[in-house]
């Protein structure tokens, strides 16, 4: 008689996703390493300028990771500060980042840092992790999830990167992304607030949700490809909003921005929009913070972990907004 092979058990598909998340991982350090002795001697010559971008990356991965909102609402304004400074004098002119490049850094950081912290959130999850019963959705729908959104988030992403970016002004990207995110967190924070005391009740999308995140998925493509942050902060609010639990819908945003500036980076690699010292020490510090950052938003918890996101990203944006009125950083 031919024995019928067993479904995979619970254990098993733990087993899966804990090989699969370390191999990922070990790869993602190997292509560090590479990258980090191919830049070693101008790493070297500029530390003392771009040091400072270590511990901004753990900062910035701790926002992406924990929260669903990209790293470049930290990076942006750290980017324009040093831009700001090579003007002036104070460092030197090779590590000047325009606007164009800011974007570029931004998306190859999230590349790392990103990919920890999704690596960390699934691995919670689906790979033997401690998790509450109303805190995740099942694996069925976390996928269909994800794949909902990938198919219109990528093209829209590509075919903005290769049909618009090259014809965008600098100076002009920035000022929108001033506004996108101010906007963006004085939206989030009003609705953390309003909607604090309603329990998550909602564990699987219904068709409706879908069309939702098709559309979603082809703004929030754009608008990543533009900002390098977008994809990530639409999914976390809708899916909050329709009543699913923050962990999951924070879980969800990391993976797609980190699958979404993956297909992105390469884009900004041909285009020698990529300044390698300034990101090769800003990713360490992504990779430790994409780490920490799921015990920084249990220890937050959901609402003030919503509400310090909004708050920060109100902040950086009204920093970008009035900080060259103030002479703090360069128009």
């Amino acid at each position: 008689m031919t024995s019928v092979p067993s479904a995979k058990t619970p254990q098993s598909v733990e087993a899966h996703v804990e090989f699969a998340t370390r191999v990922y991982l070990g790869a993602l350090v190997a292509l560090f390493i590479t990258l980090l002795l191919t830049n070693i001697g101008d790493i070297a010559r500029f530390f003392e300028f771009i040091w400072i971008f270590g511990p901004i990356g753990v900062f910035g991965a701790i926002i992406a990771s924990s929260t669903g909102t990209g790293g470049g609402v930290v990076f942006v304004p750290a980017f324009n500060t040093l831009s700001g400074a090579s003007e002036m004098g104070a460092i030197p002119m090779e590590l000047a980042i325009d606007p164009i490049k800011t974007i570029g850094i931004s998306f190859l950081i999230q590349c790392f840092g990103m990919s920890v912290g999704a690596s960390v959130w699934i691995r919670r999850f689906y790979g033997g992790g401690q998790t509450g019963p109303r805190e995740k959705i099942d694996g069925h729908s976390f996928l269909f999830i994800i794949f909902t959104l990938l198919a219109t988030t990528l093209p829209a992403l590509l075919v903005t990167q290769f049909a618009l970016f090259s014809n965008v002004d600098g100076r002009g990207l920035l000022v929108a992304f001033k506004w996108f995110s101010l906007a963006l967190g004085v939206v989030l924070l009003i609705f953390t607030w309003a909607f604090k005391r309603v329990k998550p009740y909602r564990f699987h999308p219904e068709r409706l949700d879908y069309y939702w995140l098709l559309g979603l998925g082809a703004i929030g493509g754009v608008i990543t490809a533009f900002f390098s942050v977008g994809v990530g902060e639409l999914v976390a609010v809708y899916l909050i909003l329709r009543k699913f639990p923050t962990p999951s819908a924070i879980a969800i945003a990391v993976i797609i921005s980190v699958v979404t500036v993956i297909f992105g980076v390469g884009y900004h690699i041909a285009n020698n929009n990529i300044i390698w010292p300034i990101a090769l020490t800003a990713i360490p510090g992504a990779m430790i913070g994409g780490f920490v950052a799921r015990y920084f938003a249990i220890w937050l918890g959901p609402l003030w972990l919503k509400t310090f996101a909004s708050l920060w990203i109100i902040l950086s944006s009204a920093f970008l907004i009035v900080g060259p009125y103030l002479g703090l950083i360069s128009k």
